[in-house]
């Protein structure tokens, strides 16, 4: 019976109207990076921008991953971000006709990680255009409560991240909806700062830090962030 109320509770916490959006992740060796940054800026963030001012999808960005090991994880991910699941699902505008066939196997350059789907839930926008440069940590959770872990995120840090300086430029709680298994995480917060620099520091711990009244994260999600990185901009269109 507990949980028949916890789906019915899911159900209807995903039937309110939220943003989209997919993360493709791919792996590009360094010798193909200078080349497949080339060919996704100049040539597909095109058929992006027509699908952005036809209303096919709110936003497209590029980013890269700041360290790790480029030869057996991700390297660079891609983030599409819709209005709704029917617009994330939509086909939208293809390449220009100009695109040479050479250019659209650009997956030659790279290979093929994951793809995955994700509602926005909770967030504070970033006044003003994106800044060159600018990174955003991405940590990523596997709560005993997801609800809860929601729900606190929205009711308590999005109001302590308004109402405190913390040098976040951004910030947001999503949670994934494909895929899904028992050994991945099923949501993630990201917290947006004007360069790496900002984001290196609060990564760092701060003994004396006082987390909101009345927070229960330690009781939703108790093992903590199951990875934590940060990603530097390349391209973003909106």
């Amino acid at each position: 019976m507990k949980n028949i109320f916890y789906l019915i509770a899911l159900f209807f916490s995903l039937s309110v109207s939220s943003q989209h959006y997919m993360i493709t992740f791919v792996n590009v060796p360094a010798e193909n990076e200078e080349e497949f940054i080339n060919i996704e800026t100049e040539y597909w963030a095109n058929s992006k921008k027509a699908n952005i001012d036809a209303g096919n999808q709110l936003a497209w960005g590029l980013v890269r991953k700041v360290g790790g090991n480029p030869n057996n994880s991700w390297t660079h991910a891609f983030i599409n971000v819709f209005e709704s699941a029917e617009k994330m699902t939509s086909p939208g505008v293809g390449p220009s006709d100009n695109l040479s066939s050479s250019l659209i196997t650009n997956g030659t350059l790279s290979s093929y990680q994951a793809d995955f789907h994700w509602v926005v839930k909770s967030s504070i926008p970033q006044s003003g255009e994106r800044l060159d440069g600018q990174v955003t940590v991405w940590n990523f959770a596997r709560p005993k409560n997801i609800i809860g872990f929601i729900n606190e995120n929205n009711n308590l840090w999005k109001p302590f991240f308004e109402n405190n300086d913390t040098g976040r430029i951004s910030w947001g709680v999503g949670l994934k909806l494909n895929p899904r298994s028992n050994d991945l995480s099923t949501v993630m917060t990201w917290d947006g700062y004007p360069n790496i620099a900002e984001a290196l520091n609060s990564l760092d711990i701060d003994l004396d830090f006082t987390p909101p009244r009345g927070s229960k994260m330690d009781e939703y999600d108790p093992d903590g962030w199951t990875a934590q990185v940060i990603v530097q901009d390349i391209m973003w269109l909106n």
